[in-house]
């Protein structure tokens, strides 16, 4: 299979994923019923880690960069750019839900900043169970000994937390630098 069309099948799946976060985030805006929010919310947090972690695929192109020439390889780079794109944007979309309930909740208002750098760390650890540990949202359910145990593997292991914080500083900093152009950019066309 020649490497554009390999990109494509999963750059999709990974865009998929993505988006669910974006969607059951939106969707949790609007529940009313308490089971469905609840549902919704863990499914939102699940999948959360999806939207940034498209930045670790990356690391493909790093792979493929010496087997891609001209002009082949312009048309793998657009690919990665629109790859990131969305894993931009529905980083950012998804985090509106999380603000939502920061300015609702009383708890949680006066120190939105640290809460909001705290959830970051914890979108981080998502992103290092995903790429290191190779779970994916899912195994919460059907496999959650699988996850527990990966989850231990992680706190428990140096380099892991390091990466974990390498991946948390990632998040916070994309997301305080981008969040403000973004919402503009939002009101404005939405």
């Amino acid at each position: 299979m020649p490497i554009i069309d390999y990109n494509i099948s999963w750059m999709i799946y990974n865009c998929f994923l993505a988006l669910l976060a974006v969607v059951f985030g939106f969707l949790s805006f609007e529940m009313k019923n308490k089971i469905f929010l609840v549902f919704f919310v863990i499914i939102w947090l699940l999948f959360l880690p999806n939207t940034i972690y498209i930045f670790t695929d990356l690391e493909h192109l790093i792979f493929q960069w010496k087997y891609v020439h001209m002009p082949l390889l312009l048309i793998v780079i657009l690919q990665y750019i629109v790859l990131e794109i969305v894993g931009i944007t529905t980083f950012l979309l998804a985090f509106l839900p999380f603000e939502k309930g920061i300015k609702t909740s009383t708890l949680f208002k006066k120190r939105k900043t640290g809460v909001i750098i705290t959830f970051n760390f914890l979108i981080a650890f998502g992103m290092v169970l995903g790429r290191v540990e190779r779970i994916n949202s899912w195994e919460v359910f059907t496999s959650p000994i699988k996850v527990i145990a990966s989850a231990m593997h992680v706190l428990t292991t140096l380099d892991l937390i390091g990466l974990t914080i390498l991946f948390g500083l990632f998040c916070n900093f994309i997301y305080f630098l981008l969040r403000d152009p973004f919402l503009k950019l939002v009101k404005e066309y939405l």
